[in-house]
């Protein structure tokens, strides 16, 4: 029985005597500070496919319809580099299984600048009897740049907000003990709308105007946790 007490007491002395020392020092304040900004992108990545189709009892040839893709690119002003092929080539699909019944199609991707560019593009390839033309991606070339300001102005902002705080009860802020990055990514419009994100000039309107169209600026926010010591 004498032997059971004694364990007890020692255990209960050792944990004290470690929780004195895990304690010992670890006065500290956590917060979390924030930071958003809108961007207008620079980068505008549109998917394309052309696909073989039959008009009038006569196959339109994929030959046909991409020589056609590239002289409304080339009408458009819009340098070649950026199209790129989003396939190996072309595809056969086989319709009803004979190679006579086949349509061959070619996917590419092409990056524009400008909603003034994009404007231009779709005005050029309205004739073209593409299968498919989706805008699928929104970017800014000095995205990282933009992360890492961010980063910063939501780290001060948690700074800010742990030495309000510890000042409403008469305590100073200290060194930082930890900082916690959550990694955010653009927000974009949602993939069947961002076509009608483009505002396009009234019908009949001069093209002069062309300087008011935009997008949807990108949303981009940071946020940070940190730890602070309490003087």
């Amino acid at each position: 029985m004498r032997s059971n007490i004694f364990i007890i007491l020692l255990l209960m002395a050792s944990v004290t005597a470690f929780g004195q020392e895990v304690f010992k020092g670890e006065h500290f304040i956590e917060v979390t500070g924030s930071s958003e900004m809108e961007v207008e992108p620079n980068e505008i990545f549109l998917y394309i496919r052309l696909r073989e189709f039959e008009e009038n009892r006569a196959k339109v040839s994929l030959e046909k319809l991409d020589q056609e893709f590239l002289q409304a690119l080339k009408a458009a002003n819009i340098d070649r580099k950026n199209l790129t092929l989003a396939d190996a080539g072309s595809n056969l699909d086989k319709i009803r299984r004979r190679d006579k019944d086949a349509f061959r199609e070619k996917s590419y991707e092409l990056k524009l600048t400008s909603a003034a560019e994009l404007e231009k593009f779709l005005v050029k390839i309205e004739p073209v009897k593409v299968q498919q033309l989706d805008l699928t991606r929104l970017h800014h070339t000095d995205m990282e740049k933009f992360k890492i300001d961010l980063k910063i102005k939501a780290l001060q902002a948690a700074q800010t907000k742990a030495s309000t705080l510890l000042k409403s009860i008469g305590a100073e802020i200290g060194k930082p003990i930890m900082v916690r990055d959550w990694d955010q990514d653009p927000v974009q419009p949602l993939p069947q709308a961002r076509m009608a994100n483009v505002m396009y000039k009234a019908e009949g309107a001069d093209m002069a105007g062309e300087e008011q169209v935009g997008f949807r600026k990108l949303k981009l926010r940071a946020q940070i946790t940190a730890q602070f010591e309490i003087k």
